[in-house]
């Protein structure tokens, strides 16, 4: 490959991480990264506007050649920079570079203004046979709350506004208990067959032989609730005699070929038996942290932080954060992500036709508009309150805007945060569960390039 014809300097906005023997050199605006060996890091370290002689110096002949890989790489991802084409003045020292410090300058970037409705969720009754202890919807038996659903009309001016907007979509069927509205697969089957895809959310509990087998053919998910290993632990949550209907809609549901996913929703009281939960469900276990929303706001002493969720799965055998990180980190490599899907490419419809940004902003200042009274894809298209929520973005928000990890994070839940800190605009503190997460997925989304 020869010398490298270049005078090469760090960007100054690389951001780096070690972790054992590996070394994280991140372009946080790209976002683009590599992972090198301690060799690689200290050659990359000395990049000051250098040369390659300068860099490597005398008697290193058998460098040259595994070093100019390493430096066409590091500028490929923007790592590197050819110092005779920066901007002077703005090249930090090495051992700056080294420390750590992320200067995030560099431009952020570009979104589409407009982007296609992807998610729907659709809350079709607020009726639940369950009353389960943090309902984020505060739906259940003896609820308080008026018996309200969406009529077939609703779901069919909704399914006529989906196709408008003219791409399909994934529609989430969830309530309360979705299988107490009397159209549920009715609709399902209805938009199924218009190219939609279907997910179910359900606690399980009225899944039998009588309507497994359709619900397995009108669904492409089934995510059904299970807080636990046993019924003690399920019922702690969810009402005692229901943990064993909900296994049993599992089996029956695999039997009829679905797509099943379990659902644990994780709290200080359960965190033990995510192994007993992993070793019995395997790829079908999906979990999620208990959300200090409706009769969950009630149970901070339950919710763990951020960083005890994180550790809580990775003390469990065979989870990973974030489940599906490398995918996601492939996807997101030179790309970048800058805000969550909040009233773009998702929204939420509540059981009384009213449009929301996503499932868990059901406020009355959140509220876009009710498809009763004006068409869907007029309130996503036009809603003032959906055109502030997009704006909302990690470049907006003051912890995200310093953050080395923004276009990766892409500022995770603003819902959660909400919660948590009474803004949507203030970043809390499980923050830090998705940091640590990307920082390790980083380091092992790659081969490490050695030198």
């Amino acid at each position: 490959m020869g010398r490298h014809p270049h005078r090469l300097k760090l960007a100054p906005d690389v951001f780096y991480a070690k972790r054992d023997d590996k070394h994280l050199f991140l372009q946080p605006a790209a976002p683009d990264w590599m992972v090198v060996n301690e060799n690689a890091a200290i050659l990359l370290s000395r990049c000051a506007g250098s040369t390659m002689e300068e860099i490597l110096g005398p008697g290193d002949e058998a460098l040259w050649e595994p070093a100019a890989a390493l430096f066409t790489e590091a500028l490929a991802r923007q790592v590197l920079e050819d110092a005779e084409a920066g901007v002077a003045g703005q090249t930090p020292s090495a051992d700056q570079r080294l420390a750590g410090s992320p200067l995030p300058s560099a431009p952020a970037p570009t979104a589409p203004s407009f982007v296609p409705l992807r998610i729907v969720h659709l809350k079709l009754t607020q009726r639940c046979n369950l009353r389960c202890v943090y309902c984020y919807a505060r739906s259940g038996a003896g609820a308080a709350e008026p018996d309200e659903r969406l009529t077939r009309q609703d779901l069919d001016a909704i399914a006529a506004g989906v196709a408008r907007l003219g791409s399909p979509v994934e529609y989430v069927l969830s309530g309360g208990e979705p299988l107490l509205h009397p159209h549920a697969l009715d609709f399902a089957e209805q938009v199924k067959a218009l190219g939609n895809q279907v997910h179910l959310l359900t606690n399980g509990t009225l899944i039998d032989e009588q309507n497994a087998a359709r619900i397995a053919a009108v669904t492409d998910l089934v995510k059904i609730s299970l807080d636990g290993s046993c019924e003690r632990t399920h019922a702690a949550t969810r009402g005692s005699g229901n943990f064993a209907r909900a296994q049993r809609a599992v089996r029956l549901l695999e039997e009829h070929g679905a797509r099943v996913k379990v659902a644990m929703t994780v709290t200080r009281e359960n965190r033990r038996e995510i192994d007993v939960m992993v070793a019995r469900h395997g790829s079908r276990l999906s979990l999620q942290p208990l959300f200090k929303a409706g009769r969950g706001s009630a149970l901070q002493r339950s919710a763990l932080s951020g960083m005890e969720y994180y550790r809580a799965l990775t003390q469990a055998g065979g989870v990973a954060p974030m489940g599906n990180l490398p995918q996601r980190l492939a996807g997101l490599r030179g790309r970048g992500a800058r805000r969550c899907s909040m009233a773009e490419r998702e929204i939420s419809i509540s059981e009384t036709g009213d449009v929301y940004p996503c499932q868990l902003l059901h406020g009355d200042s959140f509220r876009a508009g009710n498809i009763r009274r004006q068409p869907l894809e007029e309130i996503y298209a036009h809603s003032p309150v959906f055109r502030r929520l997009r704006a909302i973005n990690v470049d907006a928000l003051d912890k995200c805007s310093r953050c080395a990890l923004r276009y990766l994070c892409g500022g995770a839940c603003r819902a959660r945060d909400l919660y948590e800190t009474g803004s949507i605009e203030t970043v809390g503190e499980f923050c830090a569960y998705e940091r640590e997460s990307l920082l390790n997925g980083l380091f092992d989304s790659v081969q490490m390039r050695a030198v």
